[in-house]
């Protein structure tokens, strides 16, 4: 299923000299179908165009209003899918005596269990091992929860939460929270002028560099490319064969047990294949101060907000942090939540981990997840005086505790440990990739290209 969340000692990256105070987590969906049509042309292999991964699914109910008895009714009914083909235009039933068909995109059976496998884990480490989550759900200000509109997200997020808190553990009806997409920011995929043209720079940048090196890949896996003649390619949208595209969807067939053409057997070209479209995606991020705040600017400065208002010592950050938010009145939380979970993607990791300079470019696998935790120090120490009560930060990537470069220094971690952030080392870190006006820096500098990009200036603006 999904990469692992608790490791054994776990009990050792939990110093009892700190008491973990809230834990802010984003993960990636379950297991997809793929989003890419190009999987048509591996049906030669025996690779399925129809996917019956989707059982769960496949019975549905809705409310109905019914004007004469004045209340809302539940409609229950069966979802099938059809389709047509070039060779035959006339309708026909994708089912074919199977159950349970897919469509592109859709969260899977296994992609359903895996959301429920990490709030089981959730459920292992901070509710039974660590006595820091209640037993039972009974209060909403507890936990907060928030997902993307795309359904695979609402979907695992829904999974997530009931392998935390099974339906006989709690007493109240979970609140899962959506945004309009305007004032979305746990995926970086938004209407920002500047953010865009920079993305295209950077994918202009990347296809000049790998597009040259992915020609032996094209030559190996040539049987499966939506032309014979054609090329796989970073930084082309209108390409079937993107290098995205192929590994998505071959990662997707990984994650179901479902046999690749044989050309994937090639380890090294896959490799190469996946991170030029990782590169090509999220490299910007790492580079670039505009991309890292007007990608994920946002959410970071909500984690930290999320972390320090009701917080004596820092009330005086609220309204700075409310402006990074774009929030035109400073708001304050009637209570911090002990957990704050957010169903999110793959763009969205990939762009937080870049940002904070921590990205392996390795594919990102489905419920992958990056963890916030605050601590606070029991005992009184010489950190009280570094813009907080004694209070650290640590960022795990699929339960793995990662150390920050900004917080290496000597006075700006926990002890000897360097994943465990000052809190003030973390908000100047969070300051710096996050916006000081998300909806004015999203037209600032149009037209001009990323500084680090001046080398190859000529031709990326030849391809943009």
């Amino acid at each position: 299923m999904g990469p692992p969340l608790v490791f054994p000692g776990v009990e050792d990256h939990y110093p009892n000299s700190l008491t973990l105070k809230q834990v802010q987590i984003l993960f990636r969906h379950g297991e997809r179908t793929p989003v890419h049509r190009s999987i048509q042309q591996w049906d030669k292999w025996g690779f399925p165009i129809f996917w019956p991964l989707c059982e769960s699914s496949r019975s549905s109910r809705t409310g109905l209003i019914n004007p004469k008895i004045k209340q809302v009714t539940t409609f229950e009914y069966e979802r099938e899918i059809e389709t047509l083909t070039e060779e035959d235009p006339s309708p026909l039933f994708a089912t074919a005596g199977k159950k349970g068909i897919c469509t592109e995109g859709q969260l899977t059976d296994r992609g359903r269990l895996s959301g429920h496998y990490l709030g089981e884990q959730l459920r292992e480490l901070y509710v039974d091992k660590l006595a820091f989550l209640p037993r039972n759900f009974t209060k909403h200000s507890d936990i907060y929860l928030r997902t993307t509109g795309i359904v695979r997200s609402r979907e695992t997020l829904q999974q997530v939460f009931n392998g935390l808190y099974p339906l006989n553990g709690h007493s109240v009806t979970p609140k899962i929270l959506e945004r309009f997409p305007f004032e979305e920011n746990l995926h970086p995929m938004v209407h920002c002028p500047r953010l865009s043209e920079l993305r295209r720079q950077f994918r202009a940048a990347a296809a000049k560099k790998w597009n040259p090196q992915l020609e032996e890949a094209s030559q190996v896996l040539r049987d499966i490319l939506s032309n014979p003649e054609g090329k796989i390619t970073v930084g082309d949208d209108n390409n079937k064969d993107e290098a995205w595209a192929i590994v998505d969807t071959y990662s997707s067939a990984l994650a179901h047990n479902i046999k690749a053409p044989p050309g994937f057997a090639n380890r090294q070209v896959v490799n190469t294949v996946a991170k030029a479209a990782l590169e090509a995606e999220f490299v910007g991020y790492g580079k670039n101060a505009e991309m890292k705040q007007l990608g994920m600017g946002r959410f970071f400065a909500e984690v930290l907000q999320r972390m320090t208002i009701g917080d004596p010592i820092m009330s005086d950050n609220v309204a700075e942090i409310s402006q990074m938010l774009g929030q035109k009145e400073t708001k304050v939380y009637r209570k911090v939540p002990l957990l704050a979970l957010y169903g999110a993607h793959d763009s969205s990791i990939g762009a937080i981990l870049s940002s904070l300079g921590v990205f392996d470019y390795r594919w990102i696998n489905f419920t992958s997840h990056i963890t916030f935790e605050l601590f606070e120090e029991k005992i009184k120490s010489s950190t009280w005086s570094l813009g907080g009560p004694g209070k650290f930060v640590r960022v795990k990537y699929n339960g793995r505790p990662m150390t920050i470069s900004a917080c290496e220094p000597k006075g700006k971690h926990w002890g000897d440990d360097g994943s465990f952030c000052t809190m003030a080392a973390f908000q100047e870190l969070l300051r710096s990739v996050s916006p000081r006006d998300w909806s004015s820096q999203c037209k600032e500098h149009l037209g001009e290209l990323a500084p680090e990009l001046s080398e190859v200036s000529e031709e990326v603006t030849a391809l943009v």
